[in-house]
């Protein structure tokens, strides 16, 4: 039985999650038609354009403290969105201190990962986890004269396959079915 609560509950899952804005979950995210692009930009948002399709890229500058600066101005796909984990807890077929639950274990694991990028020699940059992950992975690494960073490197790829397992299982949503 879904909780008649579930805007509340919705607010505090999502203030201690951040994943789907901070570059964790999305690369981008497109914009939608009736999205303002230009006034989205002015209000401090990465949006690009190619190919006439306008999005915009992640972490989003408006996540502080895992809570929208720009909330009543967020675009279509941002106010759309509920990862797996408030799908869950709005249907009833879970608990808010189990998504809490996943969240925190999944934040352990994206900070493993940062962690290993760090041991790795990538420094922070303001891009989204993946792309950092893959130049972290693709630049040789030579196990005879550097095995520190071979084994770093090594268990960065085993963490971070762990963590794209949890990521597709447990937040973004499942891949629509033929005809939806």
């Amino acid at each position: 039985m879904p909780d008649t609560d579930f805007p509340a509950i919705a607010s505090r899952l999502c203030a201690a999650c951040g994943m789907c804005c901070d570059g964790t979950l999305f690369q981008i995210v497109r914009l939608q038609p009736g999205d303002a692009p230009a006034a989205l930009g002015k209000l401090g948002l990465k949006v690009r354009s190619r190919d006439g399709d306008f999005f915009m890229e992640q972490p989003c500058p408006a996540l502080r403290d895992n809570c929208c600066t720009v909330y009543a101005q967020r675009p279509t796909r941002c106010r759309l969105f509920h990862c797996q984990q408030l799908r869950r807890v709005e249907a009833g077929e879970s608990t808010a201190a189990t998504a809490l639950e996943m969240i925190h274990d999944t934040r352990e694991l994206v900070q493993r990962v940062k962690d290993l990028l760090l041991q790795c020699g990538l420094r922070e940059d303001g891009q989204a986890l993946l792309e950092r992950y893959a130049r972290a992975m693709s630049t040789p690494v030579n196990a005879l004269l550097e095995p520190e960073l071979a084994l770093a490197r090594q268990d960065l790829e085993n963490t971070m396959r762990k963590l794209r397992l949890q990521l597709s299982r447990e937040f973004r949503p499942p891949p629509l079915a033929q005809g939806e």
